[in-house]
């Protein structure tokens, strides 16, 4: 589910949601069974801060359970998956969920400031007259606030892009499930609640500091848990 609706339960579920949780979906499947040099512990404390619905019992104003931390300050900065995350053998499935992800920074990231608005406009102004290159706009927060928005408002964007990738060649021929690679370490709930608290309380203070909550967001259901530690759902 994305971040959004998992912050801000009973907003309004709009169409970037569904894409965004057809991003988790695949984040969540290749995390869980692609080989990769990340060992499993490491694997099931990132599954559990991704897709677990609520990590410290957080709730809103009307006692409503609310998360997504970890998905909202990744995909903010434009590092979902995280970048630690490398698959054993090269396949374009990884770039292609971080393509899929990238123009949700424009969902996430810090608001633009007056100050980032007035610097385009003075650069963009000198494009104009032929005074500087049009590439000096490309790493300016505005451009890749318009460049990202404009790709999450384009169904046809994200199909292209799913396209494109699986016309890349490096698909493994032999890509059937197979035993879950992330497995649950040992101990209980409220043991890896413990260990993965200091990391979403970290990126909770800087989401925080820097930027606005979640505009438009929604609940998720519930994951079951056992007795080991729950890997959540996307």
């Amino acid at each position: 589910m994305s971040a959004a609706l998992l912050g801000n339960p009973g907003q309004l579920h709009v169409l970037e949601d569904d894409i965004e949780s057809f991003a988790h979906v695949l984040g969540w499947t290749v995390m869980s069974y692609f080989p990769s040099p990340m060992d499993r512990y490491t694997r099931a404390i990132w599954l559990f801060l991704y897709y677990h619905e609520s990590h410290d019992n957080s709730k809103n104003d009307t006692g409503q359970a609310v998360g997504g931390i970890e998905k909202h300050f990744h995909l903010g900065w434009g590092g979902y998956p995280l970048a630690e995350f490398t698959l054993t053998e090269p396949s374009p499935i990884l770039e292609l969920i971080r393509n899929l992800s990238s123009p949700f920074r424009a969902r996430y990231d810090i608001p633009l400031t007056a100050k980032d608005k007035e610097t385009f406009e003075h650069l963009n102004a000198l494009v104009s007259k032929g005074q500087l290159d049009e590439v000096e706009l490309y790493n300016q927060p505005v451009y890749r606030y318009r460049l990202d928005m404009e790709r999450l408002n384009s169904p046809e964007w994200f199909l292209g892009t799913i396209q494109d990738a699986l016309e890349r060649p490096g698909w493994l021929a032999e890509d059937g499930a197979g035993d879950k690679l992330a497995v649950s370490a040992q101990g209980t709930i409220a043991g890896q609640q413990q260990r993965a608290l200091p990391l979403v309380k970290t990126d909770s203070q800087l989401l925080s500091a820097s930027s606005e909550p979640p505009k438009e967001n929604h609940s998720a259901s519930a994951c079951t848990a056992g007795q080991t530690i729950s890997l959540g759902c996307p």
